[in-house]
């Protein structure tokens, strides 16, 4: 850091010598521009020897080490090779044992860090099917990792992973927000505010997902000229009710 600074430095000063200052107008023909000379460059050398290193010092992290870009590539490639390897070996073993739900659940999650969503939305569905059902964690999973493969946009089949956790944990708040904004995304704005209207009442005043709630009703309101607090609560009716 400090080596590149005063490589700046110099070659700052430098272009001021060689093309800033012939062609300022005090230049021509005026005693006035070995003054601004004497003082000009001095300013600038201060602004490098003092200012830059004392913003740096407020706003930077001076205490981290050097990571250099080429270090960076190695390393990400690094991993990159390690992630495949592991993606490899969980594969072998499922080749051997593919009613192993707990291995599928750690293959998707492996799947989806490597953003490889389509293998990784199979891997979890595998994991409910091999795994215990009740287990909402690979619902919420599966659900998102097709939100993430659908651009943000949730499918019939994110939205109806929502309802399965809500089948085993009715009150789960992140189920619930997401199915709100699927009615949102199929132009249901009713139907949004009335699901995070529950939603919003179900809520203790210290849950973390009430101010996202809160937030997010507003946005709506004013978005669609809605008065939310004429909307009535609607508690989302779970996947196992409809069929």
């Amino acid at each position: 850091m400090i080596l590149f600074l005063i490589i700046v430095l110099f070659l700052t000063i430098g272009a001021l010598n060689l093309f800033i200052l012939p062609i300022l107008p005090v230049s021509r023909g005026h005693k006035i521009k070995k003054y601004v000379k004497y003082v000009y460059i001095p300013f600038v050398a201060c602004l490098f020897v003092a200012g830059v290193p004392f913003l740096y010092g407020m706003l930077g992290r001076p205490d981290l080490p050097d990571y250099p870009l080429k270090q960076r590539d190695m390393f990400a490639a690094e991993a990159s090779v390690k992630n495949m390897a592991k993606v490899r070996r969980l594969e072998r073993y499922l080749e051997q044992n593919p009613d192993d739900g707990a291995v599928w659940e750690e293959l998707g999650r492996t799947y989806r860090s490597a953003g490889r969503y389509k293998e990784a939305s199979t891997a979890f569905r595998n994991a409910i099917e091999w795994g215990v059902p009740e287990d909402i964690k690979n619902w919420h999973s599966l659900a998102e990792t097709l939100i993430q493969a659908n651009n943000g946009r949730i499918s019939g089949e994110a939205q109806k992973a929502f309802e399965n956790v809500l089948r085993y944990r009715p009150d789960d708040s992140k189920a619930i927000y997401f199915l709100g904004l699927a009615r949102l995304q199929n132009d249901e704005p009713y139907k949004a505010l009335a699901l995070w209207r529950y939603l919003e009442q179900m809520l203790s005043a210290n849950d973390p997902w009430l101010t996202v709630i809160h937030e997010r009703i507003a946005e709506l309101g004013g978005a669609t000229n809605i008065n939310p607090r004429k909307v009535s609560p609607q508690e989302p009716v779970p996947f196992s009710k409809r069929q």
